[in-house]
């Protein structure tokens, strides 16, 4: 099973692919924690998930920055979807950009479970 954490797309939209283990980004659930643990916590999810899927067609916040960024220098990959232009530093963390969900779904199944064998076998938590 894949495991993946995802920004910028609603639950809803990713309850029909069940064979991945979506881990959100969702801040309000961090009220009660220090920044520094909530740091702690991101690097861990990444670390643990098998790539990051990220929607740039939304607005990133800096916290999805921290994330992504996370996910570059651990060398996970970076799947976007959607074409608007980033800034460049941001631009060149995203390992491949895809048109919608579906596609990127279908590329994370055919390329990314090579990767994902022998790791985790849970559900990723959200974060």
């Amino acid at each position: 099973m894949l495991s993946v954490v995802v920004l910028g797309f609603a639950m809803e939209h990713l309850e029909g692919f069940s064979d991945i283990a979506w881990a959100s980004h969702d801040s309000s659930t961090a009220s009660d924690l220090s920044n520094r643990e909530y740091g702690l916590i991101i690097e861990k999810v990444v670390l643990q998930a098998d790539a990051v899927l990220v929607n740039l067609d939304n607005h990133l916040t800096s916290t999805d920055i921290v994330i992504i960024h996370h996910a570059y220098i651990h060398k996970k990959p970076i799947l976007g979807v959607g074409f608007t232009q980033l800034e460049p530093v941001i631009e060149e963390f995203v390992s491949k950009r895809v048109a919608d969900l579906d596609m990127a779904v279908i590329h994370m199944r055919t390329n990314y479970l090579v990767i994902s064998s022998g790791t985790n076998t849970s559900s990723a938590p959200s974060i």
